[in-house]
């Protein structure tokens, strides 16, 4: 079965803009990379949905403050690093030892 093709152009230019104005945001940099991030960790406390970031179950905010794998995977800077060091040498990275 062959999907038809749509013309992006000729769709913005019938319908205007996908998106409204304003919401239409790359992340640039770092520094922008960690003000969205924030946000929208502390969004479900902010507004009164949890008491604090890790108890929103489908929050990043686990993985980036503890290192844990939660429900949904995250992609961060030592995700692919601790993956490829456990190809390597079948162990995993240990970050805190109890005792």
């Amino acid at each position: 079965m062959r999907v038809p093709q749509v013309r992006a152009r000729s769709v913005s230019a019938n319908l205007g803009s996908f998106w409204q104005p304003g919401y239409d945001r790359k992340v640039r940099n770092y520094h922008e990379f960690t003000v969205k991030l924030r946000y929208l960790h502390r969004d479900p406390v902010k507004r009164g949905l949890v008491a604090k970031p890790e108890d929103w179950k489908g929050s990043s905010y686990r993985h980036y403050a503890f290192r844990e794998t939660g429900v949904i995977e995250t992609e961060s800077q030592w995700t692919a690093t601790d993956r490829e060091q456990k190809t390597r040498t079948g162990a995993e990275r240990i970050f805190l030892r109890p005792g």
